[in-house]
């Protein structure tokens, strides 16, 4: 998937939150459980450090992104793995997680089912 561009997000970003697209301005569970709803309907996007329609950004270092990779992964039943791109916007990181619909499912996450 090609990175995308920064006039892209932004729009993505002033059109808000829909079935497609959640805003979060952090990693927690809630994310996880965005990505398998994602992935039990037509997939979509999870997009860290957006508050409201605003971009706050998130704090990164060498291995935040893997880590969170690997919580999901180790949440997630089967075996969920979003792509990622670390996106700049106004000096602020953005990290967005895509994740097609999954063709196995039920997907959870510890156990309960999202949609």
């Amino acid at each position: 998937m090609p990175i995308m561009d920064r006039l892209t997000l932004s729009k993505l970003i002033s059109t808000g939150e829909n079935e497609n697209v959640e805003f979060k301005s952090s990693f927690n569970i809630e994310t996880i459980e965005s990505l398998v709803a994602f992935a039990n309907t037509s997939g979509g996007r999870v997009l860290l450090g957006i508050n409201g329609t605003s971009v706050s950004g998130v704090h990164l270092n060498a291995e935040t992104v893997q880590n969170w990779v690997n919580e999901i992964k180790t949440k997630t039943s089967p075996i969920i793995i979003p792509d990622v791109e670390v996106l700049d916007i106004n000096s602020s990181k953005v990290v967005m997680f895509t994740i097609q619909e999954y063709p196995i499912k039920p997907v959870s996450v510890r156990g309960k089912y999202y949609s």
